[in-house]
């Protein structure tokens, strides 16, 4: 299957979060790198050396998709900068439906937060052995009608035409000066990848 026609999520077995902006790169690399301050924005970085600092993120857009993704590069395993306050802003900001998705096959959770225009629309968090969360604002769906909080996000996902990769970076750490390939798409796939970071001491 083409990357064009791909939707829906690749895995839930990995530890990932992420935030997905229905609008072209561009627009979602200028509007983030306001929003966090960013000291660096380069574009079209696929392959190319870039610098990492304790707040770096990778912004990409595959070809054939309405959505652009952001995934903070982690240099040590669950310091996570970003979240769903980002979702909000950016869909308040470019007007737009953005997500807040997070999923752990070590903790067995999944779950996401669905903004609109800066407004809220929808959420789901579902962790082996509790209840399932779940609130809409425009879909007449109760938590106890959900069989399966797992297959109801990846029809979710795919309802509103998103494709979740299998994407990630192999031994990155604050300080470290390197090519940042993600593992997964090829640079074919991609309209483009962007990188921006923050330029603080962190924690090492």
């Amino acid at each position: 299957m083409s990357i064009e026609e791909r939707r829906g999520i690749e895995t839930i077995d990995r530890n990932q979060n992420l935030l997905l902006v229905r609008a072209p790169i561009e627009s979602v690399a200028e509007k983030l790198s306001r929003a966090r301050r960013a000291d660096v924005w380069e574009r079209d970085i696929y392959d190319r050396e870039i610098e990492i600092t304790a707040e770096s993120y990778i912004v990409f857009q595959f070809r054939g998709h309405p959505w652009t993704i952001v995934e903070q590069v982690k240099y040590q395993p669950y310091q996570l900068v970003f979240g769903e306050g980002d979702a909000i802003t950016l869909s308040n900001f470019l007007s737009t439906r953005a997500i807040y998705y997070k999923c752990s096959d070590t903790c067995g959770y999944i779950g996401y937060n669905c903004y609109d225009g800066g407004a809220f629309a929808e959420m789901l968090y579902f962790e082996e052995e509790m209840d399932l969360l779940f609130l809409s604002n425009f879909r007449e769906v109760k938590a106890e009608d959900i069989e399966s909080g797992f297959r109801f996000t990846y029809a979710f996902m795919e309802e509103q035409d998103i494709y979740i990769p299998y994407v990630y970076y192999e031994n990155v750490r604050a300080g470290d000066r390197l090519n940042l390939r993600p593992k997964g798409p090829t640079l074919d796939d991609l309209v483009r990848s962007d990188f921006e970071r923050v330029d603080y001491i962190g924690i090492n």
